[in-house]
């Protein structure tokens, strides 16, 4: 603990001086290394908390959590400044040819073509390169029955 405690007041800095001549003593920052599952994780837990606030269908915050809907964005934002994509693929058309993991296809009455109904895990890309493949559940439309029962 006293070595942390020793590094941040090493990298303080007075405000009341010029922010452009930084102390004498500063030790330099370290150059942070991200490994490929650091950004993952960090991509797919972003991604699960945007999920709990906003409402699939409005896109509005959900009401019990608005105050916190302001500092997921800032989250989202930022990842998308150091060039993390997240996509999630509810709602989207879905095609065999896409990078995809379906983990099931569902017969859905909503559907008139195959869709994605639910995103399980996002897909990730780090300045366009795809480091996460999402994993859906594929709507089919339903095949009405062959004897014409009908509910």
């Amino acid at each position: 603990m006293k070595d942390l405690r020793t590094f941040f007041l090493s990298q303080s800095h007075d405000p009341r001086n010029d922010p452009s001549d930084p102390p004498k003593d500063a030790t330099p920052l370290a150059p942070i290394h991200l490994d490929q599952s650091f950004l993952t994780d960090l991509g797919c837990a972003a991604w699960k908390l945007r999920q709990k606030i906003f409402d699939p269908d409005t896109k509005e915050p959900k009401a019990e959590v608005r105050h916190l809907a302001r500092h997921v964005m800032v989250i989202w934002d930022r990842l998308a400044e150091v060039g993390l994509e997240i996509q999630d693929h509810t709602g989207n058309p879905f095609d065999s040819g896409q990078s995809l993991e379906v983990l099931a296809f569902q017969p859905t009455k909503e559907v008139l073509q195959e869709t994605v109904i639910e995103t399980v895990r996002p897909t990730i890309y780090i300045a366009g390169r795809q480091i996460l493949k999402g994993q859906v559940i594929v709507g089919t439309p339903e095949i009405p029955s062959a004897s014409g029962d009908q509910i």
